[in-house]
């Protein structure tokens, strides 16, 4: 599941290198949209055939699942490629100018390896013309532009690895793309029920219909590009991309969120990908926990089909403030341990690395009380009637600040000693008013997001030269002692990713910005296998 940001978003003027032109400050449309993660059980039985047919509404195409097509084996994620995938949505880019910055530097860098086909919706012709305006700007466009085609696709988010293609080859050498079924019909309605305070986004429900028809644009574009035929096998199976690994040697490897996502029964699901992904033995491993993306990508790699990389959790105590970051931090240990344990005993005579992961991001007790002192101040400013309830959640950073001060004046006029300059101070507000103490406050607060760091959710170019790459997510820190940890950290994950490919070069791509949007790199790309032409 990645979390889109909510609500309008003016564009922050950002100033790289290669940003030779101010950006006047304009509001683009944010989308509250959530993809991934799943529930909807699709109909399974055995070895007999089940043709389920599913429209798409407003989709323009009908989609069937079809029968298995026979395959020699997948592809791999360490073989040489022909072609890089990303996707977009154009407004989405723009709500943040971090997500150009990202989607430029994969380009600058994959360009030199690979074809790229960047799919977005080019009827968003004001926002992918801004677009280009901006990418424009970069010193390497004219050779970036010469090795990238933008293909006019559908309106898509930009998590590619989970609603994409996997790829396979046919018993005759034809490439096949697998389309596992990508959309939630359900989800909707349960979230209707659940959570009244969010109303249904119709918006979020087509991206996921158009997401589910990205595997047949991507091999229609195929078989015009390099004149080669592309087979589609659609198997009933629910599942997100970034939750399937494969060792290359017949092992696939799913979360246990999605055998639940397709019932439950691991032998029903287990003879669906020895029929439709060549399979031989079907592995459940634990994902993630918390509210974030359940999928293996996350945790998991193989970086060759001797070589597995892992992680190795960096919890921090002093971050634990309350029972709730404690129990997460347990249950990631949990996880992570018994996904360990469980590899090394079925494939022992494999090579697993670990690499560093960064603790969880968790608020500071001096964030919380910061956001529970914007609660209050917003709270009391409707009830005095201080601020129009239509505006309280779209007043700015300056504008609270200003809000702040008026309600601190009229609240001395009920409680003279009145104080918001330190933690003690408002706590006596708090309790002045009969509301909950800030110590009951920062023991039951829990974040909306769980946000994980992860170096291992990288991608991996290698072209038919022989040339390699990897793409590894960096992160920084605020803190001197964590950024120090990083930079340190980042030392182990390149000896690691070069422990398999000593020639490969490492390329870090920024991604602080995507931290609460539950995916990095390999999130948002995906690499088609180097093709035999006709």
């Amino acid at each position: 599941m990645k979390m889109e940001r909510l609500a309008l978003k003016s564009i922050r003027e950002v100033s790289p290198s290669w940003w030779l032109v101010p950006l006047a400050v304009i509001l683009i449309p944010g989308f509250s949209l959530l993809s991934g993660c799943k529930a909807d059980p699709v109909v399974t039985s055995g070895n007999t055939e089940i043709l389920q047919s599913f429209s798409t509404p407003n989709a323009d195409t009908h989609f069937r699942i079809t029968r298995p097509i026979e395959l020699t084996r997948l592809a791999n994620e360490w073989e040489p490629q022909q072609a890089l995938i990303l996707s977009i949505s154009f407004s989405e880019a723009l709500e943040d100018l971090e997500n150009i910055r990202h989607l430029a530097s994969i380009l600058n860098v994959a360009h030199d390896y690979l074809d790229i086909y960047v799919f977005g919706d080019q009827e968003e012709y004001k926002q992918y013309a801004q677009f280009l305006a901006l990418l424009n700007q970069h010193p390497r466009i004219e050779s970036i532009v010469e090795k990238t085609r933008f293909i006019d696709s559908r309106k898509l988010l930009r998590w590619v690895r989970d609603f994409g293609p996997i790829f396979g080859f046919g018993i005759d050498g034809q490439l096949v793309t697998i389309d596992p079924v990508y959309r939630d019909m359900m989800k909707p309605l349960e979230e209707g029920a659940l959570h009244t305070d969010e109303p249904l986004n119709p918006l979020r429900d087509l991206y996921n219909l158009h997401g589910d028809a990205m595997p047949s644009e991507v091999a229609a574009l195929l078989q015009a590009e390099y004149n080669i035929p592309v087979k589609i096998a659609r198997p009933p199976v629910s599942m997100d991309g970034g939750d399937f690994i494969s060792d290359g040697m017949g092992s696939g490897f799913i979360s246990r969120q999605t055998l639940v996502r397709n019932g439950g029964d691991r032998t029903e699901l287990e003879s669906v990908f020895q029929r439709y992904f060549g399979i031989q033995k079907l592995h459940i491993l634990e994902a993630l926990p918390g509210r974030t993306v359940p999928h293996l990508d996350m945790i998991v790699k193989f970086l060759d089909s001797e070589t597995i990389v892992l992680p190795d959790f960096k919890t921090s105590e002093e971050k634990e403030i309350n029972p709730y970051h404690s129990d997460l931090n347990r249950n990631v240990r949990r996880a992570l341990d018994k996904n360990e344990r469980y590899l090394r005993e079925q494939f022992p005579n494999h090579r697993i690395l670990k690499v560093p992961m960064p603790s969880i991001l968790f608020k500071s007790r001096e964030e919380i009380v910061s956001e529970a002192k914007q609660t209050f101040v917003k709270a009391y400013a409707l009830e005095k009637a201080l601020v129009d309830a239509e505006i309280i959640n779209l007043i700015s950073d300056t504008q609270l600040v200003e809000l702040e001060r008026q309600v601190l004046r009229t609240v001395k006029q009920e409680m003279p000693t009145a104080d918001f300059g330190s933690a003690e101070a408002f706590d006596a507000v708090l309790r002045h008013y009969g509301q909950v103490p800030l110590d009951a406050i920062i023991d039951r607060y829990s974040e909306p997001a769980t946000r994980y760091r992860s170096y291992i959710n990288s991608v991996f170019l290698h072209n038919e030269d022989g040339r390699q790459a990897f793409l590894v997510p960096r992160f920084t820190s605020p803190d001197s002692t964590e950024s120090g940890l990083l930079n340190e950290w980042e030392a182990e994950v390149e000896i690691a990713y070069r422990t398999a490919w000593p020639e490969a070069k490492i390329y870090w791509i920024n991604c602080d910005s995507m931290v609460s949007d539950f995916g990095f790199l390999h999130c948002v790309t995906a690499t088609v296998p180097l093709l035999k032409r006709n």
